[in-house]
């Protein structure tokens, strides 16, 4: 009878140590769902899900050094090769040092 009853109360402590965890989340993720939507019915949503100026600014200045990167790529191939051609290498076997 103890070794039953011993059994009984691991399966119930088991029980509880795997649901507690899991209500204090519920509860954590409920609360804060809950403060999201009333901070955000307070605020503007159009206003709060805009892109900021300086977020707008700096996405154009990226896209520019990424597009003259893009147009400078196949010119430093060329360069590589002429200073290759340059040491009297034939560029596969010598590496060229900085």
């Amino acid at each position: 009878v103890k070794r039953n009853v011993v059994r009984c109360f691991n399966v119930i402590k088991m029980n509880v140590c795997d649901t507690v965890p899991r209500c204090i989340l519920h509860f954590f993720i409920t609360q804060l769902v809950d403060d999201l939507e009333h901070a955000l019915e307070q605020e503007d949503l159009v206003e709060f899900l805009k892109e900021k100026q300086d977020i707008l600014e700096r996405r154009k200045v990226c896209r520019a050094q990424f597009s003259a990167l893009k147009q400078a790529l196949p010119h430093t191939d060329e360069v590589l090769k002429k200073l290759l051609r340059m040491r009297g290498g034939s560029g596969a076997r010598q590496q060229l040092q900085f």
